[in-house]
């Protein structure tokens, strides 16, 4: 607390942003999948999803794996900061019903 005001003048304030319906769908998706292609994604949810895989990726809760290989597309996986941020130790952490298992 005694920092605060030096660490606002050097990374600015916090800001706390909310999460879009669009990108909280896509987490979800990707968390329980992973690790995923965009097209993947695309097919599970039933519409584009780039713009907000990239978001997500912008906000490092998920990230981008691009194979060695040149001809695999690449994967889209959760981050350390989405476990944090969600309070999950690992992705088996996650709740299970039988909708998600369909998936």
């Amino acid at each position: 607390p005694a920092f605060h005001a030096v660490r606002d003048k050097f990374y600015g304030k916090l800001k706390e942003t909310k999460l879009s319906q669009a990108a909280v769908e896509v987490l979800a998706v990707v968390a329980y999948n992973e690790p995923l292609t965009v097209q993947q994604v695309n097919e599970l949810r039933g519409t584009a999803s780039g713009p907000v895989l990239s978001q997500l990726v912008r906000r490092q809760l998920l990230r981008l794996d691009r194979g060695t290989d040149k001809t695999q597309p690449p994967q889209y996986s959760t981050t350390k900061r989405f476990l944090e941020l969600f309070g999950l130790e690992s992705l088996g952490d996650l709740p299970r019903s039988q909708d998600v298992d369909q998936w």
